[in-house]
């Protein structure tokens, strides 16, 4: 059973809607009506080995990760992040220095996104993980989910896609990272000001790319009961990310659509506000945006290539318990 598959069959042990709750299960964050305020949540755990690899990246970029992970899940409902608290699961040999420069980094991210670092917890553990739940604020009924994509809304990326992947498919062959790409999986920037902009623009659906840009669209296509086509000639590619992937001899339409870790925002919106939204989103942030295709009635996220043959994007992202993953 795979990760998304385990995630559907909880379902049934999570609460939905109603009772306080304004958007349950199944988004990029719950968002809890409290005195009239939406209080948004979201936790994200970074495990070594998994998410990180010292060699990598300095303790101070794993706790800024950390916290920007979260950040981009709050940035995906179009809401504004306010404070983190952190669990620290550290192992034996993290000396003290290297817990004061995990925390250095995560105090860098909250002034970056003018977040407060208000505690938390740690505990002995035989692997360092760093499990941060981060709060925002909306109100109850304007946070943008995954579920309101309609057939004829284009969708709109903001941020470039493939760096951080490009650097690992470096990495996996044997070559050395190049330091912009690897920048981008070291220390990812949540696009929190882009979130905000889309949905002043009537955002229909949002969600951050994540586990990559086939498997986070499926997932609004499914949650919105829609089907999408994208054309790979329109997608916004970091700078330098396909020279590495092709150098590293790795599938390039799998590592840019698929690799994930880029945390630009994936958004669909009605026609006539698409492109203007995009402009204004990729401006506010400083980042490349792009209307790179439309929802449809048809069932499934298909990826448009330059020669006019068409792929299934939804298997393209990461999954944790996939045995396929090496």
């Amino acid at each position: 059973m795979g990760e998304f598959e385990l995630i559907a069959r909880l379902a049934s042990y999570l609460d939905g809607e109603g009772d306080g709750v304004a958007v349950g299960h199944g988004d990029d964050a719950a968002v809890l009506a409290v005195g009239g305020n939406g209080v948004v949540v979201t936790v994200d755990a970074l495990v070594e080995g998994v998410h990180f690899r010292r060699d990598l990246s300095s303790l101070a970029d794993v706790g800024w990760k950390a916290v920007a992970v979260n950040a981009s899940d709050i940035a995906a409902m179009g809401a504004q992040p306010l404070a983190a608290v952190v669990a620290l699961c550290r192992p034996a040999g993290l000396e003290q220095g290297g817990v004061e420069e995990l925390y250095g980094g995560m105090r860098q991210a909250c002034d970056r996104w003018n977040m407060r670092l208000v505690g938390g917890d740690t505990v002995a553990s035989g692997e360092l993980v760093l499990s941060v739940t981060a709060l925002g604020r909306t109100h109850p009924g304007a946070a943008v989910r995954r579920s309101g994509a309609r057939p004829g809304d284009r969708v709109v990326v903001v941020g470039a896609l493939g760096a951080a992947a490009a650097a690992l498919a470096q990495v996996a062959a044997g070559d050395a990272p190049d330091p912009p790409l690897l920048a981008a999986h070291r220390r990812p920037v949540a696009l929190v000001d882009a979130g905000q902009a889309l949905a002043r623009a009537g955002a229909t659906a949002l969600i951050d790319v994540s586990d990559g840009l086939g498997a986070d669209l499926a997932r609004i296509c499914t949650a919105s009961g829609v089907g999408a086509v994208v054309r790979w000639a329109a997608l916004p590619v970091a700078p330098g990310a396909v020279a590495a992937v092709e150098a590293a001899g790795a599938d390039v339409v799998g590592v840019i659509a698929g690799g994930g870790e880029d945390f630009a925002l994936l958004a669909t919106l009605p026609p006539a506000a698409a492109e203007r939204a995009a402009a204004a989103a990729g401006a506010v942030e400083g980042v490349p945006a792009a209307v790179i295709g439309e929802v449809v009635d048809a069932p499934g996220a298909r990826l448009l290539l330059e020669d006019g043959t068409e792929c299934d994007l939804a298997p393209m992202g990461y999954d944790h318990y996939d045995s396929r993953r090496t």
